[in-house]
């Protein structure tokens, strides 16, 4: 399995229980998916994305990681992927762009819930620089 990580599972970001989460994924490559991508601010005032997809979006950029270590229960838990009424997430399976122009598929955690109507548009669909050059931070996580 695959996993396409564009926000708070990228080792960039990742802290606390994320961190500990991606520990066995590989280094990953760079990789796109077809989308839209929000910043929502988290309950410790930091951010966290996102991602709608859909193939006549725009691009949203991550890694795209082997996952076949990957604890996909707990991921999904702290994703908080689930069956039930208030998942805020879903764990999908997508269409992934490699950099040298080849499509594959991974999992990526998409949203399930309607669009908060204070959900920031990330223009460039690159959670990380989008934080940098508004100077905010991305959530520190959940336990």
């Amino acid at each position: 399995m695959r996993l396409f990580a564009y926000g708070v599972l990228n080792r960039e970001l990742a802290k606390g229980r994320a961190a500990e989460l991606i520990a066995p994924l590989d280094e990953g490559r760079p990789a796109t998916v077809r989308g839209t991508l929000y910043g929502l601010r988290g309950p410790d005032g930091g951010w966290y994305p996102i991602l709608l997809p859909d193939a006549e979006g725009g691009t949203v950029h991550g890694m795209l990681h082997d996952a076949s270590g990957v604890d996909w229960p707990a991921m999904d838990d702290f994703e908080d992927a689930h069956d039930g009424p208030d998942a805020e997430y879903a764990r999908r399976e997508l269409t992934v762009a490699l950099g040298e122009g080849t499509a594959t598929s991974g999992f990526a955690y998409c949203y399930v819930r309607d669009l908060p109507g204070d959900a920031e548009p990330i223009p460039g669909g690159h959670f990380g620089t989008w934080l940098r050059e508004s100077g905010r931070s991305a959530i520190m996580g959940r336990d």
